[in-house]
């Protein structure tokens, strides 16, 4: 059984008795939808009503004992704010009826005229007319947002454009109008996004996600970005819609975040977490490929008297600088990260233990022959350890750990291998 719908609520405003009978025998003769009819004979009770009640529509009277004219309309506007508003005017006031409606109302219905069929009609019109009114400009805000948007038709020519997205890409409208979305390409994404993308409209209808496109100027920025095609009443697509925001910010913040939780906050290089999944994807490659990687583990020599000589702020000063140097002379393949303290580690990826050894002979040299500028000459002592065949990180960095302790019972300044 088809569910029964609820009759729409008439705000009557008559003084006339006869005139409003009229009206609710006419609504009843209607094969339209049904009325509840709220009458008053006064715009002051009217007002009052309206702004405790919610209704569809208003059969509003001009000639009132306590309104008359358009100031009627004028009051009930400011009464109680939008509403679909019919007028009631007598026959020979039908400009009154026409000056209303440039006030803002649906419509007029001169009183002599009045039909089941015609006030049904226009009651009908006016409610609908007015929430399409209210629909537009709801889509007129939004379209005006803080978002950009963009409207193509199905071929994806761009036909409109908001200020927002003027604001973030430069481009003015009438630069856009009749091209392409792909003025915007940056050429940070391949052909597999695109066709990603267009399958999702393709069969979803919508698609969404971080895309990263070319202002006017040529910079390259982040967006997050939403595009959903609108069919028409056949099912075909007629438009698509993209809704974008820059998200520069954004990723800055993630970028600093990600930092802070990798890197050392002393030296800005990676921290001992960062390390270990460094060396997770290096034996991961070499479990796989035999790819091979050294380790090279080294601390500064007897470095807290260097901090009790010359304090913890010249201390912190020559970690840095020490980083400065190791990191100017590490290839472009090898990570490296402060282990703990003084204590360092060198991941020298697609290296075997000669390559390792190089390497911190390397090291050491530029720690060791250039001297600091507030504590002097400064040396390190170095463990090198190559991973071996099913061979444990943690046995890995024991092996370097007992390297790096050999090579300062040798006399420091110097490497030895595990």
């Amino acid at each position: 059984m088809a569910e029964q719908q609820e009759d729409r609520q008439l705000l009557l405003v008559e003084d006339d008795p006869a005139d409003a009978q009229l009206v609710a025998d006419l609504l009843t003769e209607s094969e339209g939808p049904g009325y509840t009819i709220h009458h008053h004979a006064r715009l002051e009770t009217a007002l009052a009503h309206a702004n405790e009640a919610a209704f569809d529509a208003v059969l509003l009277d001009l000639g009132l004992p306590d309104s008359q004219g358009l100031e009627t309309v004028r009051a009930f506007q400011r009464g109680t704010g939008a509403l679909p508003v019919v007028v009631l005017t007598g026959q020979e006031n039908r400009e009154l009826g026409t000056q209303a409606i440039q006030l803002g109302i649906q419509d007029f219905l001169p009183k002599g005229g009045l039909a089941p069929d015609l006030l049904d009609r226009i009651l009908d019109y006016a409610i609908n007319r007015h929430r399409s009114q209210r629909e537009l400009r709801l889509l007129a805000a939004a379209f005006e947002s803080g978002q950009a948007i963009l409207i193509t038709d199905a071929d994806g020519t761009i036909q409109r454009v908001n200020d927002a997205f003027t604001t973030i890409t430069g481009y003015a409208a009438d630069e856009v109008v009749g091209k392409t979305p792909r003025v915007l390409s940056s050429g940070h994404h391949g052909p597999a996004f695109y066709e990603e993308l267009w399958r999702c409209l393709a069969t979803e209808g919508h698609w969404e996600g971080e895309i990263w496109n070319r202002r006017k100027d040529g910079e390259v920025f982040p967006e997050w970005e939403a595009i959903t095609a609108v069919r028409d009443e056949w099912g075909k697509v007629a438009h698509y819609v993209a809704v974008f925001h820059e998200i520069s910010e954004q990723k800055r913040l993630e970028g600093e975040l990600e930092r802070l939780a990798t890197h050392d906050h002393l030296t800005g290089i990676h921290n001992r977490a960062k390390l270990y999944e460094l060396l997770e994807t290096a034996r991961a490659e070499h479990e796989r490929y035999g790819t091979p990687f050294a380790v090279v583990m080294f601390d500064i020599d007897h470095f807290k008297a260097v901090n009790d000589q010359f304090g913890h702020g010249v201390g912190d000063a020559i970690l840095r600088e020490l980083c400065q140097r190791v990191e100017a002379i590490l290839r472009e393949t090898d990570d490296f990260g402060r282990w703990g303290g003084e204590e360092f580690l060198l991941l020298a990826k697609q290296t075997d233990r000669a390559g390792a050894m190089e390497l911190a002979e390397r090291v050491r040299r530029s720690v060791a022959e250039t001297p600091f500028t507030e504590a002097g000459q400064v040396t390190v002592s170095l463990g090198v350890a190559e991973i071996a065949p099913d061979e444990a990180l943690e046995s890995l960095e024991e092996r370097a750990d007992a390297a790096l302790y050999q090579a300062k019972e040798e006399g420091r300044n110097r490497y030895a291998v595990g």
